[in-house]
Formats: structure tokens, sequence, C-alpha cells
């Protein structure tokens, strides 16, 4: 109706030029459309269950059709990584080399190192990443994608969703399906389970094998393609990283589960041995693992055959990744934050040891109170029902992992060994999660594992479980395919909203073609898009090289160019209010109330200590800061100061060198919910880190002309008071009660404080120094106790 009322002669004299007139015509140009992408195919797989054959089919792209979509995409080939890399940071003489992107990593390099020379073609590896987990698209029905994305683009491209992003690659089977149980589970003999568990495993390796059967050749002996930067090279795909839970890494791998010998898809630790940090075990290798299952397969006995695969912790299944070259499925399965740490050991271990032990002690109402008054800070959770409502998602449990120290430590008995253990596991969280990985940085995770292992030994629990151990396969994970981050599940746990919503929108029945169309026209119309955006780039790129001058007046094409023009690079958001100076990195938001310095003095000195005695204190503090400057009584300053309730800072980030920004509020009623007065850290001369809390903002403007963008604080002092239970790293500030002026110029960037009780006969404010907010702040922390961390 839109698309008829859009083409009515109201629109136009002569008709709209829309040329779609109505939902055919979009449908028609729309099925047009989908040759830009890469269609959904479907195949069959057939497996033998008790005699009887059992066929299934289902949907997927052509993993090589995609690759070939995006290294023939100019635009991505500018962005591409060919090669890889050893990058180094360098300061003050000294070298050390750090990691991030996987072509940084030393897994790339020794592929590389595999590949031929130049002759004349470059050979270069196009690794892989893969994702894929199962998960409810309704209350009752379960959909399991598989996504690939492609680890040569930057990973602010990859782990997008426009073009060169991750992609829905097919869909596992056995979840759309549900292959059917002829009977039923108690009813079966054991070794009647196990053939039907071993012909799921079957279906589940058929289906990945036909999914990349188009480039296991090619992984072997590679594919001449002319990119998109005009270059002929010979492209080797395989797969680099496996971003799994350990439910589909058991499936995934071909391995035995928890409760096997040995457990872990990685390496051959023993149950006994899960607990153990500081040890390292012998490493599962494609080749290895194939002659095992091939000596199976020729064993004598079917009981011999049985004890050799359970020795080895497999499967009687062949993967379908032994053929691919370069692609190891043991190696490539990554350490993932998300499910192993956050949701893992802590949310569904240590977390709900802490929970028992709160409600034993009856402290549980005491730390729901605690954490609901818990100081607010951007991209950290705000929890007002710790006690009274089960969280599930892991970023909620990061977040109270966060901040539960600071409030266990003055609640549960004196040196209790809780807190240290989960302090050690929040340290090896945040260093684990850093954009940039230095060999420094390296060793101290290593220590800090070693830590973790003590307290854990230390508290009265069984520590023998998987997600504990993988543990020390994190920094391996780390030097050979960079940072954590480039294997998250994070960005994969989003396909399975996109899923849910292309689910609704069909009638329920054959399920899975109708979700392949309509990702198939999501796809097409984000491609579409980009290209409309990058023709206006052009054209606005060449329109800026055109001599300005010489034209009086703009273009139609032009004219369209300005709807589409990219907005400020800066990289803080912009405020109606304009910087002091265009070199700043703060711009002041949210402004109160403009006037005088004599003004302000007399209408607020009375009630609020902020503007006491305003006047000469300012006067006197900013002839010390700027003695060029003569401020006599009788000068107003500017004749007017400017007030406000919001900063934002922009600094350097001590974990990627990266910019990066706080937002501070300075607030006497923040929402209706009581006075918020941010902290910042700021340049000093002590040692340490030097903290202060805002209580105003203050735009200078002097009888010279000069701007001076100001803050009014109260310092943070150093204390030596320590909680009941105190740990590596515990920073305590004592708040001064005195006003005092700071220059905008030296701060650093916001710091985070919570309450601390303090010594029982002070009546002064204590506060803990939050340093896990995130990796800047607890590099700028580690460092300021004596750690080495670059």
């Amino acid at each position: 109706m839109q698309l008829k009322g859009l083409s009515g002669p109201w629109s136009n004299p002569g008709g709209s030029r829309i040329t779609m007139k109505d939902y055919r015509d979009y449908k028609l140009y729309l099925a047009k459309a989908r040759t830009l992408g890469v269609k959904f195919l479907n195949a069959t797989v057939e497996a033998d269950l008790w005699g009887e054959p059992k066929k299934y089919t289902f949907y997927y792209r052509d993993p090589w059709e995609w690759i070939l979509s995006l290294v023939t995409d100019p635009g991505l080939a500018r962005v591409s990584q060919w090669q890889s890399r050893r990058l180094y940071y360098c300061e003050n003489g000294e070298m050390e080399r750090y990691v991030h992107e996987p072509f940084t990593a030393d897994r790339w390099h020794e592929v590389d190192s595999e590949l031929p020379a130049a002759n004349p073609l470059m050979h270069c590896w196009l690794p892989l990443h893969i994702w894929l987990d199962k998960g409810l698209v309704t209350s009752h029905v379960k959909m399991f994608p598989i996504v690939l994305r492609a680890l040569w683009l930057p990973s602010e491209i990859r782990n997008a969703s426009g073009n060169g992003g991750g992609v829905i690659i097919g869909f596992m089977i056995i979840y759309i399906y549900g292959v059917e149980d002829p009977g039923h589970s108690k009813n079966r003999t054991e070794r009647q389970n196990y053939e039907f568990n071993q012909f799921k495993r079957e279906i589940y390796q058929q289906v990945m094998e036909k999914l990349f059967e188009t480039i296991w050749k090619k992984s072997w002996f590679g594919e001449p393609v002319r990119c998109g930067d005009d270059v002929v090279r010979n492209l080797y795909p395989g797969f680099l990283i496996e971003s799994l839970d350990f439910e589909e890494a058991w499936s995934f791998t071909c391995c035995r589960a928890n409760r096997a010998k040995h457990p872990c898809p990685r390496c051959l630790v023993s149950h006994e041995m899960l607990d153990c940090l500081h040890q390292f075990f012998p490493l599962r290798s494609s080749e290895a693992m194939r002659n095992v299952v091939e000596r199976a397969r020729c064993a004598p006995t079917a009981a011999q055959r049985d004890k050799l695969l359970m020795d080895h912790g497999l499967h009687d299944v062949p993967h379908f990744m032994w053929n691919i070259r370069f692609s190891d499925p043991y190696l490539s399965f990554i350490y993932d934050l998300l499910h192993f740490l956050e949701a893992g050991k802590w949310g569904h271990h240590l977390w709900s040891l802490t929970l028992d032990l709160l409600e034993k002690l009856g402290l549980l109402a005491e730390v729901t109170k605690r954490m609901a008054k818990f100081s607010r800070w951007r991209n950290l959770k705000h929890i007002n029902d710790l006690a009274t409502k089960d969280f599930t998602d892991g970023q909620t449990h990061l977040d109270i992992l966060k901040c539960i120290v600071y409030i266990l430590c003055e609640i549960l008995p004196p040196k209790s060994t809780l807190i240290p253990c989960i302090r050690a596991l929040l340290k090896c969280r945040m260093l684990l999660g850093l954009r940039v990985m230095t060999t420094s940085r390296q060793l101290v995770v290593q220590q800090c594992i070693e830590d973790y292992e003590k307290w854990c030994k230390d508290y009265d629990k069984n520590f023998k479980f998987l997600k504990q151990h993988y543990l020390i396969h994190a920094l391996d994970d780390v030097r050979l395919k960079g940072v954590l981050r480039n294997g998250t599940t994070r960005t994969g746990e989003g396909i399975h909203q996109e899923v849910k919503q292309h689910y609704g929108q069909t009638n329920k029945r054959n399920t899975e073609a109708q979700i392949s169309i309509r990702d198939e026209d999501q796809e097409v119309v984000a491609r579409t898009r980009l290209l409309i955006d990058d023709f206006f780039r052009r054209a606005s790129q060449t329109a800026e090289l055109s001599d300005a001058s010489s034209d009086t007046d703009a273009t139609n094409q032009e004219a369209d160019v300005a709807q589409f023009k990219q907005g400020s690079a800066r990289r803080v958001p912009k405020s109606r209010i304009p910087p002091a100076n265009g070199e700043n990195q703060w711009i002041f938001g949210s402004p109160l109330q403009y006037g005088d310095s004599r003004s302000y003095e007399d209408l607020h000195g009375g009630n609020n200590p902020i503007y006491r005695a305003l006047d000469p204190r300012l006067r006197e503090f900013l002839h010390s800061q700027f003695p060029d400057e003569y401020l006599t009584y009788e000068d107003t300053i500017m004749a007017s100061i400017e007030i406000f309730q919001c900063v934002y800072i922009a600094y350097q980030s001590k974990d990627d060198w990266t910019n990066a920004e706080d937002i501070l509020r300075c607030n006497s009623n923040w929402y209706n919910s009581g006075p918020r007065y941010d902290c910042v850290l700021f340049n000093s001369d002590q040692p340490g880190v030097a903290c202060a809390r805002l209580r105003s903002l203050v735009r200078c403007h002097l009888p010279s002309g000069r701007v001076v963008d100001l803050a009014v604080v109260q310092n943070m002092k150093p204390n030596k008071w320590r909680p009941k239970t105190s740990w590596d790293g515990c920073v305590v500030f004592e708040e001064e009660v005195d006003l005092t002026f700071l220059l905008m110029d030296f701060v650093i960037r916001g710091a985070l404080l919570a309450h601390a009780q303090g010594p029982s006969n002070s009546r002064r404010n204590f506060h803990y120094l939050v340093d896990v907010v995130d990796g800047d702040m607890f590099l700028r922390v580690l460092n300021a106790i004596g750690h080495v961390c670059n």
C-alpha cells in the first residue's frame, strides 16, 4: 500500500519516479538482486542406523564462493591482511613484541613459513573463524546456525554485520529435524545407546564434510584469484579459530565428554589432573588422532578397539578437518572468556559457592543492599536485586565479578580465602581480555594463573572440572591466534537473534528453506546499501578535490552527497558547548548556569561549600597558575563563568594505545536518584595514582580573553588502612574535606571509587579504587604498584 501511495498522482504531475509500484515489483527486483550475494544450496547426507538407511537434507552456502566475494571486493582488499607480521612496541630504546589480530600471532607465521615463496604469484593463507551453537528461536524450537568469519579482515569489519562480517554458512540438521530416536533410551542396552550416539556423530561430520568440500583441495594446492586490488594471488583457505562451548566442542572434535578419562578437546590430561594448572600435558594433533582411529579400526576385537579409543578420549568417527591443510580441529579450539570464565568458573562455580556461603552466614541481604549502593559507572551494570534474581548472561556475571570483592572484603570473616581466590580469577580475566598482549603482560598472566591455582588449593572445593583446566591453554591461544577477543563467542550469540527474527517471518513449515531466503534478502539489501554509500563517498571525494572557489552553485550531485557525508572524526561526542581550546582532550556538557564569580558566591555561598568564598579563592588560584594575568578586585572574571554538570574526557588507552573516552557526571540530583559526583585520575608529582572527586566543572573567561577550564575537586589522599581481608593491588583513599581547584589540563581520565568502611575511629570517608573497570585502568594501577607491564 505504501508503494502504491508513493506512485499516486499527488507526488508528481507525471507520476512518481520510483520504479517499484507494488509488492510484486519489490519481490521481483529483490529476487534479481540476490545474484549479488551468495545463495543457499541444499544437500543430503545419509547413514545407517541398525540396518535402516536415514537421509537428511540441510541448507548451506558454498564457503569458497563466499570467500571469493570477499577477496575480490575492492573495498575489502584495501584493508585485508595477506601475510603475517611481527609487531613490536618501542619505547626508551627498548623493543617488546606484542600480538593483537591473528596475523600478528605465531600460527599464521608458521603457515606462511610452509607456503612456497612468490614465484611470481604470492601464496597467501586465508584463515577462517568458525562458530556454531544451538539456540532457541521459540520456547520449544531450536536451530543450529553455523557462522564463518574472515580472519584476514580487521576485527571491526569481520565482527560486524555489514559487508565482510560474519555469514551464516549453513545449519546443522541435528536440531532442525531432531534426529529421530526409534525407541527410548531406557529401553535400550548400553551398546544400543552407544550406536545411536555414534550415528549422530557420523551425521554431524558428514554435514561438515559436505559443507566444506569445496575448500579442502584448495587448502593443499591453492587457487589463483585476481583480488580486489587487481593483484593475482594463490589462496589457501584453512581454519584457525573455533569458537565453541564445551558441549559443542566435544561433538565438533569427536572427543568423549566430561566423564571420560581424557575429556579435554585440546590435550590428553587425565580426569584426576584437571585442577592442575602448572603442568602441561601431551597435545592432540590431527595426525596423532587419525592414527589412533585407524589403529582402533584394525583392532582384532571390539573390546580392544574401545579401550584404545577411551584411552585417548576419542570416538570412532573420522574428522572432516583431517583432510584440510593447515587446519587442526584440536589446536583451533580457542579459550572463550564468556563460557569458560565469566559464565563458567565464576558464574557456575565460584558465584554459586559465594551465594551459598553468604546464605549460610546470613549476609545475603547485606550484600544485596551494598551492591545496590555501589557507585555507578558507564558500561558497568548497576544491580539492585542481587539475591532475588538468577542471572544467566555472562556480561551480568562479569559485572558482579568486578564489584563483589569490594563488598565481601568487609563482611566476610577476616583472612577469608574466598576473596583472594576471586581476586586472582578477576585478574586473569582482566589481563586475558586485553586488546593487545605484550610479552611482559604474558608474564604477568602466567603469574596470575599460578596465584589462582594456589588459592584454589587453599579453598575447600573440588576444582577438577574442564573449565578450570582449560585456563592453562589460554596463553598458548594468545600466542598462536592473537588476543582472545578474536575468538569470543559474544559476537556469535547475536546470530540467534537474527535467526529468531527470520523464523518469526516463516509459516513454521519447512522453515530452513524460508530462513535461507530471508537471510539472502537481508544480505543483498545490506550489500546494495553498501554500494550506494560507496558511490556517494567516491562522489564526495571527487567533489572535495575540485576547486570549490570556482563553483558558485552546488550541483545536484553535491546536494545528494551532502546527505551522506561522514561525521566528525573526533572520538569524543560532540557537545553543544564548544571546547575552550580545539586541542583540549575534554568537552564540557550539560550547562547549568552563566554568571560571574561574585554572583555565584552571593547566591549559593551560604548553602553550598563549593561557592563559599569562591571569588577570592578562584582569583588566587588563577593568579598562581597564570602569573601574567593581572586580576584586580575590580575585574570580573570574564565578566562571567560557566558551570557544567558533565565532561567528556578523551585519553590514550594503555590497553591498545588507541583513543578512548570517559563520560563523567557532576550532578547534585542525577535523574532524581540523588547526587552523583564522579572521580578522576590526574597527573601528580606524587608516586602512585592520584585521584580526586569532581564537585563542579567551571569555565572561566578572563579579561585578557584567555579561557580556562577547571574543576572544583576534593582530593583523595592515599591511606594505609586495609579491610579485614586485603588483596594484591588494594588501593585505599581518604577523601579530604577541603575543596581545591584542578586545571582540566592535568586530568587523565575518569576513575571509579567504591565506598570503604575505613577505621572505626575516623569520621572521614574512605574509598577503594576500582581498578577493574577496563583494561586501561587495570594496567595503570598494576604499573603503579610495581609491576612492569607495557
